[in-house]
């Protein structure tokens, strides 16, 4: 039985009026620049009461001429909420309680971004009573928004859900409409941005193809001798693209080889994207929503230039989308697409390619495989066979077998553990007089005791891994691990805030630009110019043999290109998916709509995105979108099926 929520009609206006007030005061508090120290030394009459007012009072008007921007916000969130209370359906208690609990962690996500990107500790805005009351008010406010938006949502797409879809056509003629207008809308991103964009790292992939020295963090990765590769950058794209790199040279025109590479590389997007969006009409999403997400993918600048970017995160988000186009049909049918043999054998080469992209995509096949053996019991043994066999090939023929004979070295430890290293190096910048002469040495075999506290970043590990002792034994690191949870336990603060101070970009969905895009074609000089080591290792002949420049009749177009991307930046909505906590705000969301409509079958879907999620929360680097890209690339598809019918017709 339904438990309904419903509010006296006679009282949505006040009730509207209130939060409304209650909203915008509440988001725009200035918790950064109120000083309520000095405030309350100038107060005649010392009450508590007296005080708060006049802290609240100045923390509401330190920011002039926003006068015209609180009126508008105020007005959208009045009409939001009289809608809200005035529509004709009825809120269920688990409606409510979803999104007043998801609203709630909401506005603390937004305190958290606030505080932490502009200091690395939350003390400054713990400081006194006052202060934590406006911080109290700040995320009321923050969640009041998302509340009403979501409860929005819930009534929104009731009724799109009830409404008939349009005429039904073949699924081939929906695929090929969606690869033609995707064809047609990215084609002037390959052709102005000729031959492509070329991620920075990816050079490194280069100098391992024709096997000189390369150094990550100031560590040696390959020697081009008894190590040639290093799967930090994936040994399967550095010799896709080295077949087409090696051809480019062959026949003396370089940009036509990275330029045959990427046409390939956004050909497989524009039919992932394609499956993606056949997929959900199949299985009932709405046909309205799915035309918007399609548009999405064809006009946000995003995806195209993602599409022809040459670099490891680009190459894994592409087998990651073909690989959530399995998952997706296996879930929408409850396994019985697995009787198909050519699905079978479709996803068992996708479930490898995956895995061998990144080293993340392994984890990702794993817990999957794990979730949809509970989840689907009748086809366990079908599962297993598509699931595992291909990660057990991969595990034991390809980084075993393979990576020995060719000779692949695997990557470092340090790589896994830019968390614990982050909290070590904190502790020690913060706490170095507690540090005792053991716990001294047992950092130092892994770590470079001295240099890390200085070394430190709060939004960066690569400083502090550049320390890695790569000397280091298990024993060593047992006893590393050992210490590190002795401070933890001793000041656990510390590492919480260690932890926020790296992530926190990732979950909160700050309004600010944050530039995700790779617009430059990198090229061997530039490498040389940004790695020291480059001078001492690289002969200057190889440099001019492997460098790569855009033809000179379309740097002027590729620059017009450039800057056009650069002022999407700028543009409300598009610039959402440049956005890490965006992102992530909107896969909540989607997420929080099947949750409440009970489609549990869509909500395990979600198992690699929020797989995704976490490793961007083990990530070195806070704020970089090409970690979660692959979440990304799958966001306007999720929000079409967040629109979609409730029971399908299977």
């Amino acid at each position: 039985m339904k438990i309904h929520i419903e509010l006296k009609k006679k009282r949505y206006i006040l009730y509207a009026a209130i939060i409304a007030l209650l909203g915008v005061v509440g988001a725009n508090i200035s918790i950064l620049h109120t000083n309520a120290d000095k405030i309350t030394k100038h107060i005649e009459y010392k009450s508590f009461l007296t005080q708060l007012i006049a802290v609240f009072r100045v923390s509401i008007t330190n920011k002039e001429g926003n006068g015209i921007f609180y009126q508008l916000m105020a007005a959208g969130l009045f009409i939001l909420f009289l809608i809200v209370f005035s529509y004709k359906y009825k809120y269920t208690v688990r409606e409510v309680i979803s999104a007043a609990i998801l609203s709630i962690l909401y506005g603390f996500c937004m305190w958290i971004g606030t505080v932490f990107s502009h200091r690395e500790s939350w003390d400054y805005f713990l400081r006194n009573k006052y202060v934590m009351l406006l911080n109290a008010f700040y995320m009321l406010g923050n969640a009041i928004i998302l509340f009403g938006i979501l409860l929005l949502l819930c009534r929104v797409i009731l009724r799109i859900s009830e409404t008939d879809n349009q005429t039904e056509h073949s699924l081939k003629r929906v695929f090929l409409t969606c690869v033609l207008v995707l064809f047609v809308l990215w084609l002037p991103y390959y052709i102005s941005m000729w031959p492509a964009t070329i991620h920075g790292d990816f050079l490194m992939q280069v100098l391992q193809l024709f096997h000189y020295p390369t150094m990550l963090q100031h560590q040696l990765t390959s020697d081009g001798v008894n190590v040639l590769y290093s799967n930090d950058h994936p040994f399967l794209h550095t010799q896709l693209v080295g077949l087409f790199i090696k051809f480019g040279i062959k026949i003396n025109n370089k940009a036509l080889g990275y330029g045959m590479y990427t046409f390939l590389q956004m050909t497989a997007y524009i039919g992932g994207i394609s499956a993606i969006i056949t997929t959900l009409y199949k299985f009932g999403a709405n046909h309205r929503i799915l035309k918007a997400a399609l548009g999405a993918y064809a006009l946000f600048p995003v995806f195209p230039l993602y599409a022809i970017m040459v670099g490891g995160d680009s190459f894994f988000a592409l087998f990651f989308l073909w690989f959530m186009v399995g998952i997706l049909w296996i879930f929408k049918t409850q396994g019985e697409v697995l009787k198909n043999i050519k699905f079978d054998i479709f996803f068992a080469v996708i479930v490898f390619l995956m895995s061998a992209s990144k080293n993340q995509g392994i984890y990702i096949a794993l817990v999957t495989l794990v979730f949809c053996v509970i989840c689907l019991k009748k086809y366990r043994i079908k599962i297993l066979v598509t699931m595992f066999v291909p990660i057990f090939i991969f595990q034991f023929a390809y980084t075993g077998l393979l990576f020995k004979a060719a000779r692949v070295s695997t990557v470092g430890k340090q790589e896994a553990l830019s968390v614990c290293f982050q909290q070590t190096a904190r502790y020690i910048k913060y706490y170095k007089d507690e540090v005792t002469k053991e716990e001294k040495n047992a950092i130092n075999k892994v770590l470079d005791y001295e240099k890390i506290g200085n070394k430190y970043n709060p939004e960066l590990a690569d400083p502090v891994k550049e320390t890695y002792k790569t000397s280091a034994t298990s024993t060593d690191l047992n006893n590393y691990f050992s210490v590190w949870l002795k401070m933890g336990l001793k000041h656990p603060v510390e590492y919480i805030e260690a932890f926020i101070a790296n992530t926190y970009a990732y979950y909160a969905p700050l309004l600010t630009t944050n530039r995700g895009l790779y617009l430059k074609l990198n090229s061997m000089k530039f490498y040389k110019k940004t790695r020291p080591w480059v001078k001492d290792t690289i002969p200057q002949t190889f440099i001019n043999k492997n460098n790569c420049e855009s033809p000179r009749r379309l740097k002027k177009i590729r620059k017009t290109v450039i800057t056009f991307c650069k002022l999407t930046y700028h543009i409300p909505v598009i610039n959402w998916l440049y956005n890490p906590g965006i992102i992530t705000w909107l896969m909540f969301m989607a997420f929080f709509v099947f949750w409440t409509r009970k489609e549990y079958d869509s909500m395990i879907t979600f198992i690699p995105l929020l797989l995704i999620f976490g490793i961007c929360l083990l990530s070195p680097k806070n704020n970089n979108l090409r970690y979660i890209y692959p979440t990304c690339c799958m966001i306007p598809a999720m929000l079409a099926a967040a629109f979609g019918e409730k029971n399908p017709d299977l």
